[in-house]
C-alpha cells in the first residue's frame, strides 16, 4: 500500500496477465501433447489394420515382412510390432528390440481378447523410454493379440521445444506488458495529477479558483465536481470568518476608544498610588487590544482586495522614518539602529503608508528581540529590476523548524523570542499581504542564537520614457 497507485495498476496488470499467459501456455502443451498423441493413435491403428490384412494364416516370416512394411512409415528404430499368444508370451516380433518382451500387461490383454482396442502410454526397455501402443485382438480367434507400439520422443521433443519457446517469450511478453501498462496507468491518471496540481496551488489567498471539470462523464469528471463544491463551502466560511472578523474589529474600535479616553481622564485625577497603577495597566491593555483589532480590521482589508496607492517610492526614505519614529523605543533599551544603503536606492511601485507599516513592523520587531543594549541593523540594496530592504537583529534568533510560519496569523515561536515579548502574532501577517499586494517577497534567516533578520524584495519601478 506504499507504492504509488501507478505503480500498483502496473503490478496488479502485470500479474493478472501473468496468471493468465500461464494458464493458455500450460492449456497450449497440454493441447499440443494431446494433439500429438492422437496423431500418433490414428498412425498405429493404420499401420495395425495393414498388419492385421497382410499377415492372414502365414508364418513368422511373413508376419516380419507385412510388420516392416507397414511401420516404414514410423520412426525408424524407434517402432516394433508382436504377436502374443494366448498365454501372453511373444510369438512373433519384428521392429524395436523392446518387441522382443511383451509391451502390454495382463489386462489390456484381456480387454484387447474381448474386443475393445487398447491404448496406452507405457515405459518399455531399460531405460523406461514413453511408448505409446496399440493391442488389438487378430481375428480367427485363439486368444492371439497384435500389440504395435512406437516412441513418444518426437511428442516429448514438440512439446519441449515449446515449453522453451514460452519460458522465453513469456517473460518478454510480461517486460513489454509492465512498460505498456505503466504508460497507460500514466496517461488514465494524468487528469488525477492536473487536478492534484490545480488543488495544492489553491491557498487562502486563491479560494476564488476552481478545478477544471473533465468534459468526459466519469468518475474523473465526478471528483473534479466534488472538489469543487468543497471549495465552494470553504470559500463561503472562510468569506463568513473574514466578514465576522472585519465587523467584529470594526465595532471594537469605538468601544476601545471610549475606554482609553475614560482611563486618560480617571489616571489624570487618581493620586498616585495602587489604585493610578492598575488604571495604568489597564490603560496598556486597552491599547494593546487596540492594537490588537486594527490589526485584524487591516488583515480583513487586505484579504478583500484593499485598494494600493501606486507612486514611486524610495525603501531608504521609508527606512530613515521608521527609525526616527522609533528611535524613543530603541533608546529605552539602549538598541542601536543602523541604516546602511549599499548603493544609491532606485524607487519601486507601492502605497508609502503600507509600505511605511511593513517597514515600521520589521524594526519594532527587531528592537524588541534585540539584547538589551545590542543593534539593529536596516539596509537597502539594489538588484537586477528589484529593491531588496532587510533588517536583522541580535537576539536569540529563530528555530528552523519556525522560519517557514513566522509569517501566518497568531502564530508565535515557542521561544522566549515570543514568550517574553508583548504582541498577538499578527504584524508579520500583515507585512507578508501587504509584500504580496505590491507583488513583491518577504522571507526571514535565522541562526538560533545569532540573531534573526527579514528580507522584503519588490520590484522596481519602470523607467520613466525619454
Amino acid at each position: 500500500m506504499a507504492l504509488a497507485i501507478r505503480t500498483r495498476l502496473t503490478l496488479w496488470y502485470v500479474a493478472t496477465l501473468a496468471v493468465i499467459l500461464a494458464a493458455l501456455g500450460a492449456f497450449l502443451l497440454v493441447r499440443l501433447r494431446a494433439d500429438l498423441v492422437t496423431g500418433v493413435d490414428q498412425a498405429l491403428s493404420s499401420r495395425a489394420s495393414q498388419i492385421v490384412l497382410g499377415v492372414g494364416g502365414g508364418g513368422q516370416q511373413q508376419f516380419q515382412d507385412v510388420g516392416d512394411t507397414a511401420l516404414r512409415g514410423l520412426p525408424l528404430g524407434t517402432t516394433g510390432a508382436q504377436i502374443l499368444g494366448p498365454s501372453g508370451t511373444v510369438e512373433d516380433s519384428t521392429g524395436a528390440g523392446v518387441a522382443a518382451r511383451p509391451m502390454v500387461g495382463s489386462r489390456s490383454l484381456a480387454l484387447a481378447r474381448a474386443g475393445a482396442p487398447v491404448r496406452a502410454s507405457v515405459p518399455l526397455g531399460p531405460g523406461g523410454d514413453a511408448f505409446r501402443v496399440l493391442a488389438i485382438a487378430l481375428p480367427g480367434g485363439g486368444g492371439r493379440v497384435l500389440v504395435v507400439a512406437t516412441s513418444l520422443d518426437d511428442v516429448s521433443r514438440s512439446v519441449h521445444r515449446l515449453a522453451i519457446l514460452l519460458a522465453l517469450a513469456l517473460p518478454a511478453a510480461l517486460v513489454l506488458a509492465a512498460l505498456g501498462g505503466r504508460l497507460l496507468a500514466g496517461r488514465a491518471l494524468r487528469p488525477v495529477a492536473r487536478m492534484t496540481a490545480e488543488a495544492s496551488g489553491i491557498g487562502a489567498d486563491r479560494l476564488s479558483e476552481r478545478i477544471e471539470v473533465p468534459p468526459v462523464t466519469d468518475e474523473l469528471q465526478r471528483l473534479a465536481m466534488t472538489l469543487n463544491a468543497m471549495l465552494d463551502r470553504i470559500e463561503a466560511a472562510v468569506e463568513h470568518q473574514r466578514r465576522f472578523v472585519a465587523d467584529a474589529s470594526h465595532e471594537l474600535r469605538t468601544p476601545l476608544a471610549v475606554m482609553r479616553t475614560e482611563l486618560d481622564v480617571a489616571l489624570r485625577v487618581t493620586p498616585p498610588g495602587d489604585a493610578a497603577d492598575a488604571l495604568s495597566s489597564t490603560r496598556e491593555e486597552a491599547d494593546r487590544m487596540a492594537r490588537t483589532a486594527e490589526n485584524l480590521l487591516t488583515l480583513a482589508r487586505l484579504d478583500e482586495g484593499i485598494r494600493l496607492r501606486r507612486d514611486p517610492v524610495r525603501l531608504d526614505e521609508l527606512a530613515r522614518r521608521a527609525a526616527r519614529t522609533l528611535e524613543p523605543v530603541a533608546r529605552a533599551r539602549g538598541v542601536s539602529i543602523e541604516i546602511e544603503v549599499a548603493e544609491p536606492s532606485s524607487p519601486v511601485t507601492g502605497d508609502p503608508d503600507r509600505l511605511g507599516q511593513v517597514i515600521t513592523n520589521l524594526v519594532d520587531n527587531a528592537i524588541k528581540y534585540a539584547r538589551d543594549a545590542g543593534h539593529v541593523r536596516v539596509t537597502v540594496r539594489g538588484l537586477p529590476g528589484e529593491a531588496v530592504l532587510s533588517v536583522a537583529d541580535d537576539g536569540p534568533g529563530i528555530p528552523s523548524e519556525a522560519l517557514t510560519r513566522v509569517f501566518e496569523r497568531f502564530f508565535r515561536v515557542e521561544t522566549s523570542r515570543s514568550r517574553a515579548r508583548e504582541g498577538a502574532g499578527l504584524g508579520l501577517a500583515i507585512c507578508r499581504e501587504v509584500v504580496r499586494a505590491h507583488g513583491g517577497r518577504i522571507w526571514a534567516e535565522s541562526r538560533p542564537g545569532h540573531g534573526a533578520a527579514f528580507f522584503v524584495a519588490l520590484p522596481l519601478s519602470p523607467s520613466p520614457p525619454p
